[in-house]
This record gives C-alpha cells, structure tokens and sequence, in this order.
C-alpha cells in the first residue's frame, strides 16, 4: 500500500475508525472519506483532507479520485449547478433558512462517476452518517453498479476533463453560476459546516 491509501489507512487507525488487520478496500475507503467531518479544511489537497480529517464535497471527493486510482479504478470528477431553496432547506436551522429566504442561493456540487467491472457509478461521499438524523441524504455504501443519490437537485452537470483542474475549473463555474450571490454562497456554506459540526 503506498501514497495517499497508506496515509488514508494510518490516520482511520489512529483516529480509531479502522481496526488493526482491516483490510482497506475501495469500498472501505468510500466509508471514512463519507464519515469525516463536513467542513471546510486549510486546503483541498488530499492530504490535508486526510490530516485534518474533515472536508466539503470538493475536497472529499478529489480524495477519494486520487483514492480510487490508486485502487485502480478509473474515475471522473463531476460538478452540476444547483440551488439552495426554501423547500430544500426546511429541516435546516433557522439562520441558514433566513439566508435563503428571499431568494435561493446558487452552488456548485462536486461528486465522481467510478468505472468499475459493473460500469459508470455515480459516487457521492458529501454528507457523513451522523448528519442522516439531520434530515441530510447519507449514501450507506459504495456497490460498484449503482448510483448513489446526489446531495442536491443537479441543473446542469458538467463533466472535468482529464486535462482541466478540477478547482479552477469549479472557481469559473462558481463565478459564472453564482455571479454575485458568491459570498452568500459562501456565508451559507460555512453555516452549514458549524451545523453540521455540532453533530459529527
């Protein structure tokens, strides 16, 4: 085991989710990257997703395509418009629902696409089990073949391609898409990690 699935493996054994003698398997991997923390950490890089043990649906899922790799699965970075809306947010805390009150609020959504022997499966790790309470959709496992259910009603979904990287790539997309709701956006998103926090 070498690079980031040895790092991965190390930091769920001191951190007490993976058991000595475990056996670290893509879909075992799918599991810790899904349980951390939802929140923002110092960068997207995978090894600080991995160190800090917390990450949003960008850095979580750049992990886990660098993860995958290592796996030897192929993988595809998505990214698909979307919306925070009243009707969406309703078991959201009351300061997160005043924000999108007035008018929703714009985002972009970063998941995978996974080729594996069953073909493309759609892979999305965002919300951790703990927020499933919460009213948030947890995906309880990685089954090669079947979609997961993505975290938000996609608009319009784009793929990255091999050649592009996928932050600046999601920056445009978030200039072009969010236009001026950007700090809103981002207001609303750091809410959303101190909620979420408080029960993860």
């Amino acid at each position: 085991m070498s690079g980031l699935l040895s790092l991965l493996e190390q930091e769920g054994l001191r951190r007490g989710f993976l058991a000595y003698g475990e056996l670290l398997t893509p879909e075992r991997a799918f599991l810790l990257v899904r349980d951390m923390p939802y929140r923002r950490a110092s960068s997207r890089r995978p090894e600080a997703i991995i160190n800090e043990w917390r990450g949003t649906c960008s850095g979580k899922h750049y992990l886990l395509a660098d993860v995958f790799d290592e796996f030897g699965l192929e993988s595809q970075v998505m990214m698909c418009t979307h919306q925070f809306t009243p009707d969406n947010t309703r078991h959201f805390p009351s300061g997160l629902r005043e924000l999108v009150a007035v008018d929703p609020i714009p985002d972009v959504h970063t998941y995978l696409r996974v080729h594996t022997d069953r073909g493309w499966t759609a892979v999305d790790a965002t919300w951790p089990s703990s927020a499933g309470p919460l009213g948030m959709t947890v995906n309880q496992c990685f089954s090669p073949g079947t979609d997961m259910t993505l975290a938000c009603g996609p608009i319009e979904t784009l793929l990255v391609l091999a050649d592009q990287e996928p932050q600046e790539f999601k920056e445009l997309l978030i200039e072009k898409f969010c236009g001026a709701r950007s700090g809103l956006r981002d207001q609303f998103i750091e809410g959303m990690g101190r909620w979420l926090g408080e029960y993860t």
